[in-house]
């Protein structure tokens, strides 16, 4: 039997896909709320209940629509020379965290606490939870066939990608699908952990949407931090050469195991002192982070998407007075974290691009 089985989804009629769909809020600058009736206004409200509002309001103008039969679902995210081939389909919350279903990052009590009452409240889970599987390349040649077809949905987000959707409702296809799936004995959550989180601690019974794309096609940014640390330069300069060797940074490019640093209008190489086998922000957290910073709301996480001129405009700015830049984690650590059951720390990767918010939902409760 599939770890991924077929659904009724939700999805908007295709005029109105380009308009209410959107992407993760951190693709975007300067964001700023608005009365706008997208998935964007709706997810960052901070009026659950009047995002809810918003949310009915697609419904009831049947803006957005629920499909009536069990489907799978293709989707296409295309970035510059790349793509992503991805299916879309349901899990059992019975097979997370055993041998079948894996998760590998640390989360925050206060976004799962949000998250759930986001799903409660919308009774929808707006976008599928990311995950990857191993991939053959046998394997791949089989997948890449499933998608030669016309798409139902296809148009540039504001992400800069090119997303498409299938909807599978041909039953020779779905055969075709469930086939394929059938041979995926193990999955990898990569994105999505607070949202799992939020659904195992709710009392319904809730079967996640998920997209699972395969490890070749998936890539991993880097994901930084910046912070207000109520030290000065000096300061937190003695506490960092305690630990690590830190020298004026000359080159773009970080090598292996090193860790930018923004502070007092320059950028600096620091190293760790010792050999050690924990990855970079976990180092980063332990002997920099939890001694600098009191006041943990004081941190401020940064896609590399938005690259290294973001970090240095928030800490000329004043708001925050160093930032960090780290290597991006690999794929395979990430793998190997989720077999062994251990966790990365909270935001120790990003990966793009990522499905749209609002393009395929389901219901959280039917």
């Amino acid at each position: 039997m599939s770890l991924i089985t077929p659904f009724r989804g939700i999805r908007p009629q295709v005029k109105f896909a380009k308009k209410i769909s959107s992407p993760n809020i951190s693709y975007l600058n300067n964001f700023k709320f608005s009365k706008d009736k997208n998935f964007l206004n709706i997810l960052n409200n901070p009026n659950i209940s009047y995002a809810n509002k918003i949310f009915k309001e697609l419904e009831k103008n049947k803006i957005i629509f629920q499909d009536k039969k069990d489907n799978y679902y293709l989707y296409k995210i295309s970035f510059k020379k790349k793509y992503l081939l991805g299916i879309v389909g349901k899990i059992n919350l019975k097979n997370y965290d055993d041998k079948k279903i894996l998760g590998h990052e640390e989360t925050f009590p206060e976004r799962i606490k949000k998250r759930k009452q986001q799903l409660i409240k919308f009774n929808t889970q707006i976008s599928p939870i990311y995950t990857t599987y191993k991939l053959n390349k046998l394997s791949l040649s089989t997948l890449k066939k499933l998608f030669k077809f016309k798409p139902n949905y296809e148009f540039i987000s504001n992400d800069k990608c090119k997303h498409e959707l299938w909807v599978i409702e041909d039953k020779d296809k779905q055969t075709k699908v469930q086939k394929y799936l059938n041979k995926i004995k193990k999955l990898y959550i990569c994105d999505g952990h607070h949202r799992l989180q939020a659904m195992l601690k709710s009392k319904e019974k809730i079967s996640p949407m998920i997209i699972a794309f395969p490890d070749k096609q998936v890539e991993i940014l880097d994901y930084n931090r910046v912070i207000q640390s109520n030290l000065n330069f000096k300061q937190i300069h003695n506490i960092i050469s305690k630990y690590f060797s830190i020298k004026i940074k000359k080159t773009k490019k970080l090598k292996k195991n090193e860790i930018g640093m923004y502070i007092n209008n320059t950028w600096y190489i620091i190293k760790y002192l010792k050999k050690s086998k924990d990855l970079d922000i976990t180092i980063l957290k332990k002997f920099i982070i939890d001694k600098i910073l009191k006041n943990k709301k004081n941190i401020k996480y940064v896609s590399g998407i938005k690259g290294d001129v973001i970090l240095k405009k928030l800490v000329n700015s004043g708001k925050f007075n160093v930032a960090f830049k780290l290597n991006p984690t690999n794929l395979l650590q990430v793998m190997s974290f989720a077999e062994k059951k251990k966790y990365m720390p909270q935001k120790s990767t990003w990966f793009h691009p990522k499905p749209l918010d609002g393009l395929i939902l389901s219901k959280v409760i039917s």
